[in-house]
């Protein structure tokens, strides 16, 4: 069974590359959005198994805000990012994320948040 994956990326061509990539992992993308309040709701409708998170989306929460206003989600959160800085790596692991990994990701990089 494929694992169905909501990706919140705010650059287009990222969320596309990364369409591409999770098709090729055998992931179904289920949703797509940079909008806090429809994030939520998406996650409790559609119940994924991944969470693809950008943790810069240019508004006034981040990606990691996103996350710690999850309640009752099992899925698995893999961030993506173009930054090592410590204070957000730090702010991130108050969510118990699964993976974080530095942008550009690689595929191999990918399938191995997910799958390992």
């Amino acid at each position: 069974m494929k694992k169905k994956v909501i990706i919140v990326e705010d650059n287009e061509l990222i969320l596309l590359l990364n369409q591409r990539y999770l098709a090729k992992c055998d992931c179904d993308v289920v949703g797509a959005t940079t909008d806090f309040e429809e994030f939520g709701i998406m996650v409790a409708q559609l119940n994924p198994d991944i969470i693809l998170m950008d943790v810069f989306l240019g508004q006034d929460r981040d990606g990691i805000d996103f996350i710690a206003s999850l309640t009752d989600s099992a899925a698995r959160v893999i961030y993506l990012s173009g930054t090592s800085d410590p204070v957000i790596m730090e702010k991130a692991k108050a969510t118990q994320y699964h993976s974080f990994l530095q942008k550009p990701v690689l595929l191999s990089e990918l399938i191995s948040a997910i799958y390992d």
